[in-house]
Protein backbone atom coordinates (compact mmCIF):
# COMPACT_ATOMS: atom_id res chain seq x y z
CA UNK A 1 0.00 0.00 0.00
CA UNK A 2 1.13 3.35 -1.02
CA UNK A 3 0.25 6.65 0.99
CA UNK A 4 -1.42 8.10 -2.11
CA UNK A 5 -3.79 5.02 -2.79
CA UNK A 6 -7.23 4.86 -1.55
CA UNK A 7 -6.47 1.38 0.30
CA UNK A 8 -4.48 2.89 2.45
CA UNK A 9 -6.44 5.74 3.33
CA UNK A 10 -9.34 3.03 4.48
CA UNK A 11 -6.43 1.44 6.36
CA UNK A 12 -5.26 4.01 7.97
CA UNK A 13 -8.78 5.22 9.12
CA UNK A 14 -9.46 1.88 10.64
CA UNK A 15 -6.22 1.85 12.45
CA UNK A 16 -6.66 5.67 13.35
CA UNK A 17 -10.22 4.67 15.20
CA UNK A 18 -8.96 2.07 16.90
CA UNK A 19 -6.14 3.33 18.39
CA UNK A 20 -7.90 6.76 19.75
CA UNK A 21 -10.62 4.33 20.72
CA UNK A 22 -8.16 2.40 23.24
CA UNK A 23 -6.43 5.89 24.17
CA UNK A 24 -6.10 4.40 27.88
CA UNK A 25 -4.40 1.59 27.23
CA UNK A 26 -0.99 1.78 25.49
CA UNK A 27 -0.11 -1.75 25.61
CA UNK A 28 -3.48 -2.63 23.38
CA UNK A 29 -2.39 0.72 21.27
CA UNK A 30 1.36 -0.66 20.66
CA UNK A 31 -0.29 -4.10 19.40
CA UNK A 32 -2.63 -2.32 17.08
CA UNK A 33 -0.10 -0.10 15.73
CA UNK A 34 2.56 -3.49 15.24
CA UNK A 35 -0.42 -5.28 13.93
CA UNK A 36 -0.97 -2.72 11.55
CA UNK A 37 2.63 -2.35 10.47
CA UNK A 38 3.20 -5.92 9.90
CA UNK A 39 -0.16 -5.90 8.23
CA UNK A 40 0.93 -3.09 5.57
CA UNK A 41 4.31 -4.73 5.48
CA UNK A 42 2.95 -8.07 4.12
CA UNK A 43 1.01 -6.35 1.44
CA UNK A 44 4.64 -6.05 0.00
CA UNK A 45 5.46 -9.28 0.06
CA UNK A 46 4.41 -11.69 2.90
CA UNK A 47 7.75 -12.92 3.65
CA UNK A 48 9.09 -9.17 4.87
CA UNK A 49 7.62 -9.36 8.23
CA UNK A 50 9.41 -12.45 8.95
CA UNK A 51 12.51 -11.34 8.01
CA UNK A 52 11.45 -7.74 9.98
CA UNK A 53 10.50 -9.82 13.13
CA UNK A 54 14.00 -11.67 12.98
CA UNK A 55 16.04 -8.20 12.69
CA UNK A 56 13.54 -7.03 15.50
CA UNK A 57 14.54 -9.94 18.08
CA UNK A 58 17.85 -9.65 17.05
CA UNK A 59 18.52 -6.43 18.07
CA UNK A 60 16.59 -6.55 21.26
CA UNK A 61 18.42 -9.83 22.67
CA UNK A 62 21.20 -7.96 21.81
CA UNK A 63 21.12 -4.70 23.13
CA UNK A 64 19.55 -6.35 26.35
CA UNK A 65 23.00 -8.66 26.44
CA UNK A 66 24.74 -5.17 25.84
CA UNK A 67 23.75 -3.58 28.93
CA UNK A 68 23.65 -6.50 31.66
CA UNK A 69 27.56 -7.15 30.50
CA UNK A 70 29.66 -5.39 32.98
CA UNK A 71 33.07 -6.13 31.55
CA UNK A 72 34.64 -3.62 28.68
CA UNK A 73 35.57 -6.07 26.12
CA UNK A 74 32.72 -8.53 26.61
CA UNK A 75 30.56 -5.99 25.86
CA UNK A 76 32.49 -4.49 22.61
CA UNK A 77 32.70 -7.98 21.41
CA UNK A 78 28.60 -8.60 22.28
CA UNK A 79 28.27 -5.28 19.98
CA UNK A 80 30.55 -6.16 16.96
CA UNK A 81 28.80 -9.58 16.75
CA UNK A 82 25.24 -7.79 16.53
CA UNK A 83 26.43 -4.98 14.43
CA UNK A 84 27.55 -7.66 11.97
CA UNK A 85 24.60 -9.94 12.13
CA UNK A 86 22.32 -7.11 11.70
CA UNK A 87 24.00 -5.86 9.04
CA UNK A 88 24.03 -9.28 7.04
CA UNK A 89 20.94 -9.26 5.89
CA UNK A 90 21.27 -6.09 3.98
CA UNK A 91 24.95 -6.51 2.66
CA UNK A 92 23.36 -9.69 1.45
CA UNK A 93 20.16 -8.31 -0.38
CA UNK A 94 21.63 -5.68 -1.50
CA UNK A 95 25.11 -6.16 -2.31
CA UNK A 96 25.61 -9.74 -2.43
CA UNK A 97 24.19 -10.14 -6.08
CA UNK A 98 26.48 -7.07 -7.28
CA UNK A 99 29.54 -8.57 -6.32
CA UNK A 100 28.93 -11.53 -7.44
CA UNK A 101 27.59 -10.55 -11.07
CA UNK A 102 30.59 -8.36 -11.26
CA UNK A 103 32.79 -11.54 -11.05
CA UNK A 104 30.96 -13.05 -13.33
CA UNK A 105 31.61 -10.78 -15.58
CA UNK A 106 35.23 -11.05 -15.85
CA UNK A 107 34.32 -15.30 -16.05
CA UNK A 108 35.50 -15.65 -12.31
CA UNK A 109 32.56 -17.46 -10.89
CA UNK A 110 29.82 -19.07 -12.65
CA UNK A 111 26.03 -18.10 -12.88
CA UNK A 112 24.34 -14.63 -11.98
CA UNK A 113 22.89 -13.99 -8.42
CA UNK A 114 19.75 -12.19 -7.09
CA UNK A 115 17.49 -11.93 -4.01
CA UNK A 116 14.54 -10.50 -3.34
CA UNK A 117 15.52 -7.17 -1.05
CA UNK A 118 12.91 -5.94 1.59
CA UNK A 119 11.52 -2.39 0.45
CA UNK A 120 12.93 -0.19 3.17
CA UNK A 121 15.54 -2.33 4.78
CA UNK A 122 18.00 0.12 5.08
CA UNK A 123 15.81 2.21 6.84
CA UNK A 124 14.97 0.19 10.05
CA UNK A 125 18.45 -1.93 9.52
CA UNK A 126 20.19 1.55 10.10
CA UNK A 127 17.31 2.42 12.92
CA UNK A 128 18.13 -1.23 14.63
CA UNK A 129 22.30 -0.26 14.27
CA UNK A 130 21.98 3.03 15.88
CA UNK A 131 19.78 1.55 18.95
CA UNK A 132 21.99 -0.87 19.60
CA UNK A 133 25.41 1.93 19.00
CA UNK A 134 23.55 4.36 21.34
CA UNK A 135 22.96 1.40 24.23
CA UNK A 136 26.61 0.28 24.00
CA UNK A 137 27.74 3.79 24.22
CA UNK A 138 25.17 4.39 27.42
CA UNK A 139 23.52 7.27 25.78
CA UNK A 140 20.01 5.28 26.31
CA UNK A 141 18.76 2.13 28.56
CA UNK A 142 18.16 -0.95 26.36
CA UNK A 143 13.89 -1.38 25.81
CA UNK A 144 12.83 -4.21 28.38
CA UNK A 145 9.59 -4.56 26.87
CA UNK A 146 9.44 -6.49 23.43
CA UNK A 147 6.34 -5.15 22.52
CA UNK A 148 7.38 -1.37 22.74
CA UNK A 149 10.28 -1.94 20.65
CA UNK A 150 8.92 -3.61 17.87
CA UNK A 151 6.57 -0.94 17.81
CA UNK A 152 8.73 1.68 17.27
CA UNK A 153 11.00 -0.25 14.54
CA UNK A 154 8.13 -1.35 12.35
CA UNK A 155 6.12 2.00 13.03
CA UNK A 156 4.67 1.73 9.19
CA UNK A 157 4.50 5.87 8.83
CA UNK A 158 8.64 5.67 8.20
CA UNK A 159 9.36 1.51 7.66
CA UNK A 160 9.69 1.93 4.13
CA UNK A 161 11.73 4.86 3.80
CA UNK A 162 12.38 6.71 6.97
CA UNK A 163 12.85 9.47 8.45
CA UNK A 164 15.44 7.52 10.52
CA UNK A 165 13.81 7.50 13.90
CA UNK A 166 16.37 8.33 16.72
CA UNK A 167 15.86 5.93 19.56
CA UNK A 168 17.00 8.58 22.53
CA UNK A 169 13.85 10.78 21.36
CA UNK A 170 10.85 8.41 19.65
CA UNK A 171 11.43 5.46 21.31
CA UNK A 172 10.10 6.72 24.73
CA UNK A 173 7.00 7.93 22.75
CA UNK A 174 5.98 4.32 22.55
CA UNK A 175 6.22 4.16 26.18
CA UNK A 176 4.38 7.16 27.46
CA UNK A 177 0.53 7.95 27.40
CA UNK A 178 -0.59 8.88 23.97
CA UNK A 179 -2.13 12.51 23.44
CA UNK A 180 -2.31 14.95 20.91
CA UNK A 181 -3.67 18.43 20.73
CA UNK A 182 -5.84 20.18 18.04
CA UNK A 183 -2.95 22.17 16.79
CA UNK A 184 -1.14 18.73 16.30
CA UNK A 185 -4.16 17.19 14.31
CA UNK A 186 -4.07 21.03 12.14
CA UNK A 187 -0.16 20.73 11.92
CA UNK A 188 -0.10 16.55 10.90
CA UNK A 189 -3.28 17.42 7.87
CA UNK A 190 -1.20 19.82 6.70
CA UNK A 191 1.89 17.73 6.62
CA UNK A 192 -0.29 15.16 4.92
CA UNK A 193 -1.83 17.26 2.10
CA UNK A 194 0.68 19.09 1.26
CA UNK A 195 3.42 15.81 1.01
CA UNK A 196 0.24 14.24 -1.49
CA UNK A 197 0.27 17.34 -3.38
CA UNK A 198 4.07 16.80 -3.82
CA UNK A 199 4.10 13.61 -4.59
CA UNK A 200 1.00 12.94 -7.12
CA UNK A 201 0.91 16.35 -8.60
CA UNK A 202 4.92 17.50 -8.50
CA UNK A 203 7.00 14.50 -8.59
CA UNK A 204 4.44 12.24 -10.81
CA UNK A 205 4.23 14.58 -13.39
CA UNK A 206 8.08 15.60 -13.84
CA UNK A 207 8.53 11.49 -13.87
CA UNK A 208 7.44 11.41 -16.95
CA UNK A 209 9.84 14.46 -18.62
CA UNK A 210 12.58 12.70 -16.55
CA UNK A 211 12.33 9.09 -17.48
CA UNK A 212 11.96 10.38 -20.93
CA UNK A 213 15.08 12.18 -20.98
CA UNK A 214 16.84 8.87 -19.42
CA UNK A 215 15.68 6.41 -21.52
CA UNK A 216 16.60 8.61 -24.42
CA UNK A 217 19.69 10.19 -23.88
CA UNK A 218 21.19 9.54 -27.22
CA UNK A 219 18.83 10.60 -28.95
CA UNK A 220 18.25 14.09 -27.08
CA UNK A 221 20.07 18.00 -27.14
CA UNK A 222 22.09 19.03 -24.61
CA UNK A 223 19.93 21.46 -23.96
CA UNK A 224 16.88 18.84 -23.32
CA UNK A 225 19.29 17.49 -20.96
CA UNK A 226 20.00 19.58 -18.88
CA UNK A 227 16.44 20.35 -18.22
CA UNK A 228 15.97 16.92 -17.40
CA UNK A 229 18.58 16.26 -15.11
CA UNK A 230 17.61 19.79 -13.38
CA UNK A 231 13.89 17.99 -12.99
CA UNK A 232 15.00 14.88 -11.96
CA UNK A 233 16.55 16.78 -9.11
CA UNK A 234 12.91 18.54 -8.05
CA UNK A 235 11.45 15.15 -8.47
CA UNK A 236 13.87 13.58 -6.09
CA UNK A 237 13.09 16.36 -3.97
CA UNK A 238 9.01 16.08 -4.47
CA UNK A 239 8.66 12.63 -3.87
CA UNK A 240 11.06 11.81 -0.66
CA UNK A 241 10.39 15.19 0.69
CA UNK A 242 6.61 14.14 -0.11
CA UNK A 243 6.56 10.44 1.63
CA UNK A 244 8.22 11.91 4.90
CA UNK A 245 5.70 15.08 5.00
CA UNK A 246 3.15 12.89 5.24
CA UNK A 247 5.24 9.98 7.23
CA UNK A 248 4.84 12.47 9.64
CA UNK A 249 1.82 13.70 9.42
CA UNK A 250 0.34 10.42 9.63
CA UNK A 251 2.83 9.48 12.56
CA UNK A 252 1.39 12.58 14.39
CA UNK A 253 -2.11 11.58 13.84
CA UNK A 254 -1.04 8.70 16.35
CA UNK A 255 0.41 11.39 18.40
CA UNK A 256 3.75 10.24 17.10
CA UNK A 257 6.38 13.10 16.53
CA UNK A 258 9.16 12.12 13.69
CA UNK A 259 11.80 14.87 12.72
CA UNK A 260 11.09 17.29 9.98
CA UNK A 261 13.29 15.60 7.09
CA UNK A 262 14.01 19.02 4.87
CA UNK A 263 14.25 22.12 4.87
CA UNK A 264 14.70 23.90 1.64
CA UNK A 265 17.80 22.36 0.98
CA UNK A 266 17.71 23.79 -2.46
CA UNK A 267 18.96 27.59 -0.93
CA UNK A 268 21.88 26.00 0.69
CA UNK A 269 25.05 28.21 -0.21
CA UNK A 270 27.24 25.25 0.41
CA UNK A 271 27.53 22.05 -0.11
CA UNK A 272 27.83 21.22 3.82
CA UNK A 273 24.69 23.08 4.10
CA UNK A 274 23.44 21.03 1.76
CA UNK A 275 23.21 18.31 3.47
CA UNK A 276 22.15 19.68 6.65
CA UNK A 277 18.68 20.36 4.84
CA UNK A 278 18.46 17.38 3.10
CA UNK A 279 17.84 14.16 4.19
CA UNK A 280 18.29 15.22 7.94
CA UNK A 281 17.71 12.13 9.45
CA UNK A 282 20.06 10.39 7.25
CA UNK A 283 22.75 12.89 7.48
CA UNK A 284 22.54 12.59 11.41
CA UNK A 285 22.93 9.08 11.55
CA UNK A 286 25.86 9.42 8.78
CA UNK A 287 27.18 11.50 11.26
CA UNK A 288 26.44 9.82 14.30
CA UNK A 289 27.72 6.42 13.52
CA UNK A 290 30.35 6.48 10.60
CA UNK A 291 31.72 10.13 9.97
CA UNK A 292 32.60 10.60 13.82
CA UNK A 293 33.69 7.57 14.94
CA UNK A 294 36.12 7.81 12.27
CA UNK A 295 37.56 10.96 12.68
CA UNK A 296 37.80 10.03 16.45
CA UNK A 297 39.58 6.87 15.41
CA UNK A 298 42.14 8.88 13.06
CA UNK A 299 42.39 11.71 15.16
CA UNK A 300 46.04 11.34 14.88
CA UNK A 301 45.97 12.70 11.29
CA UNK A 302 44.84 16.25 12.15
CA UNK A 303 43.08 17.43 8.87
CA UNK A 304 43.91 14.14 7.19
CA UNK A 305 41.32 12.82 9.43
CA UNK A 306 38.50 14.94 8.68
CA UNK A 307 38.87 14.12 5.14
CA UNK A 308 39.74 10.41 5.11
CA UNK A 309 36.15 10.27 7.44
CA UNK A 310 34.25 12.47 4.76
CA UNK A 311 35.25 10.03 1.81
CA UNK A 312 34.64 7.15 3.70
CA UNK A 313 31.13 8.42 4.63
CA UNK A 314 30.13 9.64 1.58
CA UNK A 315 31.32 6.29 -0.35
CA UNK A 316 29.28 3.99 2.18
CA UNK A 317 26.45 6.96 1.44
CA UNK A 318 26.83 6.36 -2.25
CA UNK A 319 27.02 2.73 -2.01
CA UNK A 320 24.03 2.49 -0.34
CA UNK A 321 21.63 4.38 -2.51
CA UNK A 322 22.64 1.89 -5.20
CA UNK A 323 25.03 -1.57 -6.12
CA UNK A 324 26.20 0.21 -8.79
CA UNK A 325 29.93 2.40 -9.50
CA UNK A 326 27.95 5.19 -10.95
CA UNK A 327 26.62 5.37 -7.35
CA UNK A 328 29.82 5.06 -5.96
CA UNK A 329 31.27 7.93 -8.38
CA UNK A 330 28.08 10.12 -6.97
CA UNK A 331 29.14 9.84 -3.02
CA UNK A 332 32.66 10.33 -4.10
CA UNK A 333 32.63 13.66 -5.93
CA UNK A 334 30.01 14.54 -2.38
CA UNK A 335 32.20 13.48 -0.56
CA UNK A 336 35.81 15.12 -2.38
CA UNK A 337 33.56 19.15 -2.11
CA UNK A 338 32.49 18.41 1.20
CA UNK A 339 36.61 17.97 1.68
CA UNK A 340 37.28 21.11 -0.26
CA UNK A 341 34.95 23.24 2.01
CA UNK A 342 36.25 21.85 5.40
CA UNK A 343 39.65 22.32 4.69
CA UNK A 344 38.44 26.20 3.03
CA UNK A 345 36.39 26.86 5.75
CA UNK A 346 38.06 30.03 7.20
CA UNK A 347 38.96 31.30 4.16
CA UNK A 348 35.77 30.83 2.62
CA UNK A 349 34.37 33.12 5.44
CA UNK A 350 36.65 35.68 5.47
CA UNK A 351 35.85 36.23 1.72
CA UNK A 352 32.11 36.07 2.52
CA UNK A 353 32.54 38.89 4.74
CA UNK A 354 34.59 40.85 2.04
CA UNK A 355 31.35 40.54 -0.97
CA UNK A 356 28.81 39.09 0.96
CA UNK A 357 26.05 39.35 -1.79
CA UNK A 358 28.26 37.96 -5.07
CA UNK A 359 30.07 35.53 -3.13
CA UNK A 360 26.77 34.20 -1.54
CA UNK A 361 25.08 34.14 -5.43
CA UNK A 362 28.17 32.28 -6.72
CA UNK A 363 28.23 29.77 -3.96
CA UNK A 364 24.35 28.81 -4.62
CA UNK A 365 25.19 28.74 -8.21
CA UNK A 366 27.75 26.52 -7.60
CA UNK A 367 26.18 24.19 -5.38
CA UNK A 368 23.07 23.81 -7.58
CA UNK A 369 25.44 23.34 -10.58
CA UNK A 370 27.30 20.52 -8.63
CA UNK A 371 24.33 18.45 -7.89
CA UNK A 372 23.44 18.99 -11.47
CA UNK A 373 26.38 17.23 -12.06
CA UNK A 374 26.20 14.51 -9.80
CA UNK A 375 22.33 13.67 -10.78
CA UNK A 376 23.44 12.45 -13.42
CA UNK A 377 25.52 9.62 -12.18
CA UNK A 378 22.99 9.28 -9.12
CA UNK A 379 20.05 8.88 -12.31
CA UNK A 380 21.97 7.27 -15.26
CA UNK A 381 21.56 3.09 -15.29
CA UNK A 382 25.52 2.74 -15.40
CA UNK A 383 28.71 4.72 -15.41
CA UNK A 384 28.89 4.71 -19.52
CA UNK A 385 24.90 6.24 -19.80
CA UNK A 386 26.10 8.96 -17.62
CA UNK A 387 29.41 10.30 -19.47
CA UNK A 388 27.55 10.03 -22.61
CA UNK A 389 24.99 12.06 -20.94
CA UNK A 390 27.43 14.44 -19.85
CA UNK A 391 29.03 14.28 -23.03
CA UNK A 392 26.23 15.21 -24.59
CA UNK A 393 25.32 18.50 -22.04
CA UNK A 394 29.08 19.57 -23.08
CA UNK A 395 28.58 19.76 -26.60
CA UNK A 396 27.47 22.28 -29.26
CA UNK A 397 23.75 20.60 -28.64
CA UNK A 398 23.19 22.50 -25.62
CA UNK A 399 22.90 25.98 -27.21
CA UNK A 400 19.89 24.48 -29.51
CA UNK A 401 16.12 24.76 -28.39
CA UNK A 402 14.96 22.21 -26.23
CA UNK A 403 12.20 19.84 -26.89
CA UNK A 404 8.54 21.19 -25.70
CA UNK A 405 7.54 18.29 -24.33
CA UNK A 406 9.91 18.31 -21.92
CA UNK A 407 10.32 22.16 -21.11
CA UNK A 408 6.42 22.35 -20.05
CA UNK A 409 7.33 20.21 -17.29
CA UNK A 410 9.19 23.03 -15.72
CA UNK A 411 5.76 24.70 -14.89
CA UNK A 412 5.63 22.49 -11.78
CA UNK A 413 8.54 23.59 -10.30
CA UNK A 414 7.05 26.59 -9.80
CA UNK A 415 4.16 26.01 -7.42
CA UNK A 416 6.81 23.98 -5.38
CA UNK A 417 9.49 26.41 -4.68
CA UNK A 418 7.13 29.60 -4.47
CA UNK A 419 4.98 27.89 -1.45
CA UNK A 420 7.89 26.55 0.14
CA UNK A 421 9.80 29.72 0.04
CA UNK A 422 6.33 31.77 1.29
CA UNK A 423 5.93 29.54 4.12
CA UNK A 424 9.66 28.64 4.98
CA UNK A 425 8.93 30.46 8.31
CA UNK A 426 6.64 28.66 9.17
CA UNK A 427 6.24 25.98 12.03
CA UNK A 428 4.73 23.82 9.10
CA UNK A 429 3.91 24.25 5.40
CA UNK A 430 0.15 25.24 5.79
CA UNK A 431 0.81 27.20 8.93
CA UNK A 432 -1.29 30.50 8.84
CA UNK A 433 -0.19 32.08 12.16
CA UNK A 434 2.75 33.93 10.70
CA UNK A 435 0.69 35.84 8.29
CA UNK A 436 -0.93 37.73 11.09
CA UNK A 437 -4.86 37.65 9.07
CA UNK A 438 -6.69 39.65 11.65
CA UNK A 439 -4.14 41.08 13.60
CA UNK A 440 -5.59 43.98 14.30
CA UNK A 441 -9.03 41.88 14.48
CA UNK A 442 -10.45 40.51 18.09
CA UNK A 443 -8.55 37.17 19.05
CA UNK A 444 -11.40 35.31 18.29
CA UNK A 445 -11.83 36.68 14.72
CA UNK A 446 -8.90 36.21 14.03
CA UNK A 447 -8.52 32.77 14.83
CA UNK A 448 -12.13 32.36 12.52
CA UNK A 449 -10.16 33.93 9.79
CA UNK A 450 -7.08 31.65 9.84
CA UNK A 451 -9.19 28.80 10.21
CA UNK A 452 -11.50 29.90 6.70
CA UNK A 453 -7.77 31.07 5.00
CA UNK A 454 -7.11 27.33 5.38
CA UNK A 455 -9.68 25.24 5.35
CA UNK A 456 -10.00 27.55 1.31
CA UNK A 457 -6.49 26.51 0.78
CA UNK A 458 -6.94 22.69 2.03
CA UNK A 459 -9.69 22.88 -0.74
CA UNK A 460 -7.58 24.08 -3.55
CA UNK A 461 -4.66 21.74 -3.01
CA UNK A 462 -7.16 18.74 -2.59
CA UNK A 463 -8.59 20.13 -6.03
CA UNK A 464 -5.35 20.63 -7.39
CA UNK A 465 -4.66 16.85 -6.64
CA UNK A 466 -7.15 15.63 -8.06
CA UNK A 467 -7.27 17.69 -11.30
CA UNK A 468 -3.04 17.00 -12.16
CA UNK A 469 -2.25 13.90 -10.36
CA UNK A 470 -0.41 11.78 -12.85
CA UNK A 471 -3.41 10.04 -14.42
CA UNK A 472 -1.24 6.23 -14.85
CA UNK A 473 -0.51 3.45 -12.50
CA UNK A 474 0.45 4.91 -8.85
CA UNK A 475 4.22 5.20 -8.80
CA UNK A 476 5.89 3.62 -6.26
CA UNK A 477 8.11 6.64 -4.05
CA UNK A 478 11.66 6.97 -5.82
CA UNK A 479 13.51 6.06 -2.46
CA UNK A 480 11.72 3.03 -1.94
CA UNK A 481 14.48 1.62 -4.17
CA UNK A 482 16.76 2.29 -1.38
Amino acid sequence: MLFNTKDFALFFAIVLAAYWLLFKWRTLQNMIVLAASMYFYAQLHYSFPIYLSALIIISYGFALAVERSEHAGQRKALLVVGLCIISAGLVETKYLAFVINQLNSRNWVPGSWSLIAPVGISFYTFSTLGYLTDVYRRKITAEKNLLTYATYISFFPHLLSGPIPAAQTVLPQFSRKASITLVGIDESIGEIVWGLFKKMVIADNISLAVSYCFSQYSELTGSTLIIGVVLFGVQLYADFSGYSSMAKGFAGLLGIELIQNFNLPFSSKSLTEYWRRWHISLTNWFYEYIFNPTVVACRDWGKGAIVFALMLTFFISGFWHGAGWQFVIWGLLHGIVMSYEALTSKRRKKKAKQRPLLYSLLSHVFVLLFLCFAWVFFRAASVHDAFVILSRIGSSSIIAAPEQYVLKYTVWCLPLFIVEWIQRKGTYIMDMQQWQIGERLSAANAKQINIAVKLVLYVLVCIAIFCFYKKVNAAEYYYFKF
